[in-house]
């Protein structure tokens, strides 16, 4: 085996020699043994006399010892040393050759001053066995600068290094010298700023320190690699992170987490999983397999195992579980709906395929969807009711929020109305000061229905409401269209009072008609039966002288009937005209024009006119009628004043309610309302013995006011005055 490996070196003429792991020289060709100095061999190494190690051959001579250029390989770095022999310079290279290292030499260049000791791509530094610094490389010289240390300068002691002590450093090196083995380990020695993109970080720097000692002139002595692993360091950190962060967030997802590996076997569940199935056994111990666990093929979980490992998919489903089927490995004993997501993933470090399940358990919300479709079904059979009524429906919260309206409602508010829209801003009709807002609150402060009426001039609508507060908080509102309803009674309530008016007026056309009857032959039947006198006197007289004294009286009887029965024509055609028109009066404006028409008369007599009108200045009434009351009122107080005192009559009117008084007081000659009150205001009554006195005035002005619903009276003392009392009415 061992010709077989330098054949081709021989072959080459180089010179070569064949190590075993540890560095010891197994064979050596010619060349190389000119070079060395050394016997050529191919003896066993126990029966080899001369130096048989590589440190002694060549380490001694170039500073490059076993421990550091038989690691240069492993770190993927070539494995070089430069040495002088004798007037050549050659370049020996270490490769690994199966359970074998074969160094070959050849010839270089050699640059004065430098060597391999100064270039290698680690730190390298030697002391004395008990830490007194001897040479250090220039990457080595370069690591201590970075960290402002200087345990490269001469005499510097190793092992009083504060910073190597807390490190571990000095112990690593303790080690070795107490062992004399080789030591590696990794060492965070300081931290170091890094600038980039004008920013400063402070990293740590991590290094690979590797000690070993070796015999120099048979004086033992301490060797220190040290390697930049810091940006390895800290990926290997980070993974740790991310790995205990992803164990970490694993453990303590609020799902269950179930991880198989590629036999079906449970290789890891977390908390979410152990509490919420209650597993009775530790499943990772039991040995438990998906493919052949009875409850997993009842439900088919095996089949939807298979799918995923073969055809590397994702699959998510929802399964109802009974639990109280499975009596071993769970204690659950209820129905289960499961919300299952199966997915294949490879295990980043044995790279072999794994099934990751997570298990929620969805029950309650199954059943509150399943409450949640029940409701939706009973919103809709709700809806069908309530749009089959001829009524509108609204259901809101108790901020004014639509939950419900049917189609009643719409149709009556004319707008489509959307759940979650509020009351208040759709409908500003009947927002806030409205009567309706007033109810609401109402309502819900007493816990009580409220019902009311109201009409919407916008809309020409009268809507009935009813609020009623519900258990659940929220307010049921029920609307009746009582437009036509109100209408009706408006218009039954506008035929009752014309029918009431008519009746009225029939009862009153009755008592007239009575009273015009009476009034008729009372006042007609002495006249005519003066007639029928006269003209049987006529009849019987021969004499013509006394037939024409009769037929002048007879004339005179036949115009004061025909002056009656005028009289009596105007009072019918004051009862006639039961609607006469009503205009807008002003007292003064209307005495004025009466004082105009009687200025005459007021001249003559002297009467003072005086007027308080300011409480009551206006009155709907037909013109002609307060005309004539006002001159009747004044002939009266002119007809009969007195001669003691200066006639005077004192107009005045007040608001008493929905009626209007108008009193007329004068300070006349007065009446004995004990004999006379009852006869005041009859037709052709009299009581003074005035010659202008017809006994008419009173009777028309009581005509006139009674037809259009008022009143009047009188209050008098004989010798100091009348004062007549008139009440009208204002609808």
């Amino acid at each position: 085996m061992n010709d077989g490996i330098l054949g081709n070196v021989l072959a080459a003429f180089m010179p070569a020699l064949l190590l075993d792991l540890h560095g010891n020289l197994l064979y050596v060709n010619e060349n190389a043994s000119k070079l060395l100095n050394l016997r050529e061999r191919d003896d066993p190494p126990d029966r080899y006399s001369e130096p048989t190690h590589y440190d002694h051959i060549i380490g001694s001579r170039t500073g490059m010892y076993w421990p550091v250029i038989s690691r240069l390989p492993a770190m993927g770095l070539p494995a070089c040393v430069n040495m002088r022999c004798g007037e050549r310079r050659i370049q020996w290279q270490l490769t690994r050759a199966d359970k074998h290292y074969l160094l070959t030499g050849s010839e270089t260049v050699y640059i004065e001053g430098t060597n391999l000791f100064d270039h290698l791509p680690f730190g390298l530094q030697q002391f004395t066995d008990n830490g007194i610094h001897i040479r250090s490389n220039r990457f080595q010289d370069g690591i201590w600068n970075g960290l402002d240390l200087a345990p490269a300068q001469p005499g510097y002691n190793f092992f009083d290094e504060p910073l190597f002590l807390e490190t571990g450093l000095t112990a690593i090196l303790e080690d070795t010298l107490n062992t004399g083995q080789t030591t590696c380990r990794n060492i965070l020695l300081g931290y170091r700023s890094h600038t980039g993109n004008n920013i400063t970080r402070i990293l740590p720097a991590w290094y690979e320190a590797i000690t070993f000692t070796f015999a120099v002139q048979e004086e033992r002595q301490l060797f220190l690699m040290l390697r930049d692993i810091t940006t390895q360091q800290l990926s290997t950190m980070q993974l740790e992170k991310s790995a205990r962060l992803l164990d970490l967030i694993i453990e303590h997802l609020p799902v269950g987490y179930i991880q198989f590996d590629h036999f079906g076997f449970i290789r890891r569940i977390n908390q979410a999983q152990r509490e919420f199935f209650q597993y009775r056994g530790g499943l990772e111990e039991t040995h438990y397999n998906i493919m052949n666990d009875p409850f997993a093929r009842l439900y088919g979980l095996d089949e939807i195992f298979q799918q995923v490992m073969l055809n590397n998919e994702v699959l998510r489903l929802e399964k109802l579980v009974d639990f109280s089927r499975d009596m071993q490995w769970t204690g659950q004993d209820r129905e289960i709906w499961l919300d299952l997501t199966i997915f294949p993933l490879q295990d980043p470090v044995d790279k072999e395929q794994i099934v990751v399940m997570l298990v929620n358990d969805i029950t309650d919300s199954k059943l509150e969807s399943q409450m949640r479709n029940q409701l939706q079904r009973n919103t809709e059979q709700l809806r069908l009711f309530f749009d089959a009524v001829d009524m509108g429906y609204a259901r809101m919260e108790q901020d004014g929020t639509f939950s419900f309206v049917n189609r009643k409602a719409e149709e009556m508010a004319g707008r489509s109305i959307e759940p979650g829209s509020n009351i208040h801003q759709l409908i500003p009709e009947l927002g806030l000061e409205a009567a309706f807002e007033l109810r609401f609150t109402a309502a819900l402060t007493s816990g009580l229905s409220e019902s009311f009426s109201e009409y919407f001039p916008n809309w020409e609508k009268w809507y009935d409401f009813m609020i009623s507060p519900m258990k659940d908080g929220s307010v049921s509102v029920f609307v009746h269209d009582i437009t036509d309803s109100r209408n009706m009674q408006r218009d039954l309530s506008r035929v009752n009072r014309e029918l009431n008016k008519l009746n009225r007026s029939l009862v009153n056309q009755n008592q007239q008609l009575e009273e015009f009857a009476h009034i008729t032959s009372h006042n007609l039947r002495a006249p005519i039966a003066n007639l029928k006198a006269l003209m049987q006197m006529y009849m019987d007289s021969v004499i013509t002288d006394e037939k024409e004294q009769y037929l002048s009286l007879l004339q005179e009887v036949i115009l004061k009937i025909d002056e009656t029965l005028n009289d009596l024509v105007d009072v019918v055609q004051i009862r006639k005209d039961f609607n006469v028109e009503r205009e807008e009066l002003r007292f003064t404006e209307r005495l004025q024009h009466v004082k105009d028409v009687l200025l005459v008369d007021i001249e003559k007599s002297g009467i003072r006119l005086t007027t308080s009108f300011e409480a009551a200045p206006v009155l709907m009434f037909p013109r002609v009628y307060l005309d004539s009351i006002f001159q009747n009122l004044i002939t009266n107080a002119i007809r009969y004043r007195t001669d003691e005192r200066i006639p005077c009559l004192h107009l005045e009117s007040r608001r008493e309610g929905s009626l209007i008084i108008l009193t007329a007081e004068d300070n006349g000659v007065g009446i004995d309302m004990e004999r006379f009150g009852s006869k005041l205001f009859g037709f052709r009554k009299t009581f003074h013995k005035n010659k202008d006195a017809k006994g008419l005035g009173l009777f028309i002005t009581k005509t006139q006011v009674e037809a259009m619903g008022g009143s009047i009276r009188a209050e008098s003392t004989p010798g100091q005055g009348t004062k007549f009392i008139i009440t009208f009415k204002t609808e």
